[in-house]
């Protein structure tokens, strides 16, 4: 037995289809929130640069420690020096081995130059490591920064999108509630097998919802059948909202 509904409850058909063409939009979208690109892109970018902070703080400790052994080695030839110098400078030395004893410091403080423009590489290669490091670190409260705040938005869009969702969803409610049961029972179940198109309108060009030309049979049959009866799309099996023009 054929389907019926006025012309008016059959356009608002069209309506109901709108209405659930955009929630599929805004589920989709809050579907998407979780597996936001830029979020994942910036996560990455953040877990980089931790990589990179692990990579530098390797670095500072080891030229700590050879900074520290510099300085060591420094003390200890400088200190050892210092000392033939006082014992020489306080007579201490047999003099038999003061010639010995000036030659062993003057090859000590040349010694202790060289050591020094070590001790000073290492210096400059540990504070090179630090700023390499402070700047990672800034980077990584910088890419901190960039989630939390892309993660704020998304939970704003998430939001805006649950109420708009919300707002079509009672829109929906109340013109399904004008419309006979069973026509809306045949636009779900149509809607349901057809990839969510449930309700297609013919245009005064003979087009039909996919946007093809109806063959002028099939346009012949359609406009055959009564107003009042659901009539459908040969293209899309959808049901066919005939306009006041054909």
């Amino acid at each position: 037995m054929p389907i019926t509904a006025t012309p008016e409850q059959q356009r608002k058909l069209l309506d109901l289809q709108s209405l659930d063409s955009q929630l599929v939009r805004v589920r989709a979208q809050i579907d998407n929130i979780p597996h936001d690109k830029q979020l994942h892109s910036l996560r990455q970018g953040g877990a980089a640069a931790v990589e990179r902070a692990k990579t530098a703080q390797e670095q500072v400790a080891e030229h700590e420690a050879a900074a520290e052994e510099a300085e060591r080695v420094v003390a200890e030839t400088t200190k050892r020096r210092d000392g033939m110098q006082s014992r020489l400078d306080a007579d201490q030395v047999a003099s038999r081995d003061v010639q010995a004893v000036t030659i062993e410091i003057a090859e000590l403080t040349l010694r202790i130059g060289q050591l020094e423009d070590a001790q000073l590489e290492a210096i400059q290669a540990l504070e090179e490591s630090q700023a390499a490091l402070e700047l990672v670190q800034a980077q990584i409260a910088e890419a901190q920064q960039a989630v939390n705040v892309r993660i704020t938005t998304l939970n704003e869009q998430g939001q805006q999108l649950s109420l708009q969702g919300k707002e079509l969803t009672a829109e929906r409610e109340l013109l399904a509630k004008e419309l006979p049961a069973d026509v809306v029972a045949e636009y779900e179940q149509l809607r349901d097998q057809n990839q969510g198109i449930g309700a297609v309108e013919l245009t005064a060009q003979g087009l039909s919802g996919a946007g093809l030309p109806i063959a002028p049979a099939e346009l012949a049959e359609i406009k055959n059948t009564p107003a009042n009866e659901l009539a459908y799309c040969p293209d899309t099996g959808a049901i066919l909202v005939r306009s006041e023009l054909v």
